[in-house]
């Protein structure tokens, strides 16, 4: 692993997401980072963002695997970036134990270089995490039938 790039973040966060490792997820963030998943929950520390995916791969994500697409990287100076990339899941398990579809999102990591006696290398400060769903809407409309895609253009 590149120590010295902030892809490092997104290349040890699919690493430990294959091996279903939550430790070594939880590890790539700064203890006080935050970490906004597709639904929303918002976790705000390195052992709540442990604690979320140790549950998602004990329950719902344990036969996953992940692939990581097309990826961008933009310096926010020298010693912070964003980081987007589109990922695809595959292999989650519904809430009966069958194999859902295949999953797309888009991850957004904001990384800062840390220091220690092995040289340069980044942490997440934050990660967002957005479902990607084929042929959707331009957004979602709240009403009293609950949260609905709807589309402006026709």
């Amino acid at each position: 692993m590149n120590r010295q790039s902030p892809k490092s973040i997104l290349t040890g966060f699919q690493r430990a997401w294959n091996t279903h490792d939550a430790d070594a997820l939880a590890a790539l963030f700064l203890d006080d980072a935050h970490f906004v998943n597709v639904t929303g929950l918002w976790w705000s520390s390195q052992g709540q963002i442990r604690t979320a995916h140790r549950y998602g791969f004990e329950h719902i994500f344990g036969h996953s695997h992940m692939t990581i697409g097309r990826t961008e990287i933009r310096f926010l100076g020298d010693d912070h970036a964003l980081v987007h990339a589109r990922v695809t899941v595959t292999g989650q398990r519904t809430p009966d134990g069958h194999v859902a579809k295949d999953r797309r999102t888009v991850f957004s990591f904001v990384v800062t270089r840390c220091t220690d006696e092995l040289g340069d290398y980044w942490k997440a400060v934050s990660a967002h995490n957005t479902d990607v769903v084929p042929g959707a809407p331009e957004t979602h409309v709240n009403s009293p039938q609950g949260q609905q895609a709807v589309r402006y253009r026709s």
